[in-house]
């Protein structure tokens, strides 16, 4: 373990919106849980209502002091969502300032992602060895990576198919003029009460133990300040960046007992139904399109061992104080 984390804060408040559009996916990895890949969800409510509704969930957190908005898409996989680009397009003429960001497998060709990289500020591209196409990945990422502001490789570390997965990153690594390539390990089962994968393998743990990203730029991108930040601060006084891969490398994604800003953080699942953050600690807070009532920025004490959503761990929290 590194420097312990004693704290997790933002100087500037903003809202995150985590929107799991729907639980379809072409991929069927065996390490995730059916209930994101499924099908059975689609939120595929009337266009009107969302936009409408997001409309007043925006202007309730800006009178609450939020200046800053950051949208996240996942899924399922959301470019299959029939409502996806509408609400990105209709975000970004609302406020051009806010960022907007995918998780995607890649599995859409080039062409889409020629005709709607425009709309996106971060693109999270996770590969999944089981079902992805590797030429067509490495095309998407080489197209994007001096494309959008952001663009992160995620390759999940399969554990049967381990180094395969590591052989892919340096492949990219050798082909993108520019890359940001997370080394990033499993759950199990990828669940809301999911724990760290436990790879038995030495070899594989020290991997990802000296392995957490990769970067290289060579070639100019658009740049576009993250206003949505938080950052970690540790034991001796120092702070960085909160990059929530290095904190579950690092095995700090543990906050039992601490006073969380579950509020910064709406999570909408695919089935439409809102809380506040995707582990739950904030509870019920509405639906996006019958009762947005409940949602509002939420402070709690942390009940729940594990924290393992990347959104949720960058979520501005602390211990109590004594």
């Amino acid at each position: 373990m590194g420097k312990k984390i004693i704290e997790i804060f933002a100087e500037e408040k903003y809202l995150a919106v985590t929107w799991q559009v729907n639980n379809f996916c072409n991929f069927k990895c065996s390490y995730c849980n059916p209930g994101n890949w499924s099908g059975t969800e689609t939120n595929n409510g009337n266009l009107e209502l969302y936009l409408n509704n997001l409309d007043i969930i925006i202007s309730r957190y800006r009178s609450a002091g939020y200046k800053r908005f950051k949208f996240f898409f996942s899924g399922g996989e959301p470019t299959a969502w029939r409502n996806f680009i509408p609400i990105c397009e209709w975000l970004k003429h609302q406020m051009p300032d806010c960022t907007i960001a995918v998780n995607t497998n890649f599995s859409r060709p080039l062409a889409w992602w020629k005709k709607h990289y425009h709309l996106f500020d971060d693109i999270v591209a996770s590969f999944h060895v089981e079902f992805a196409d590797k030429d067509k990945y490495e095309k998407n990422a080489i197209y994007l990576c001096d494309k959008v502001n952001y663009l992160s490789c995620k390759m999940l570390m399969h554990d049967e198919r381990f180094w395969e997965v590591a052989e892919f990153g340096e492949r990219l690594k050798k082909s993108m003029p520019n890359y940001f390539i997370e080394w990033t390990p499993l759950f199990d089962e990828m669940t809301v009460n999911a724990k760290p994968w436990e790879y038995k393998d030495p070899a594989k743990n020290e991997f990802l133990q000296t392995h957490t990203t990769d970067m290289q730029f060579k070639i100019d991108k658009p740049y576009k300040e993250n206003l949505c930040v938080s950052y970690t601060k540790f034991e001796d006084g120092s702070q960085t960046f909160c990059n929530s891969n290095d904190v579950i490398i690092d095995r700090q994604n543990f906050f039992t007992g601490w006073s969380c800003n579950v509020g910064d953080c709406v999570f909408i699942n695919p089935s439409g139904f809102v809380s506040l953050a995707s582990c739950g600690q904030g509870g019920h807070a509405g639906h996006i399109i019958t009762d947005i009532s409940g949602i509002g920025p939420k402070q709690v004490i942390c009940a729940k061992e594990h924290c393992h959503c990347g959104t949720d761990i960058i979520i501005p929290k602390k211990p109590q104080a004594a």
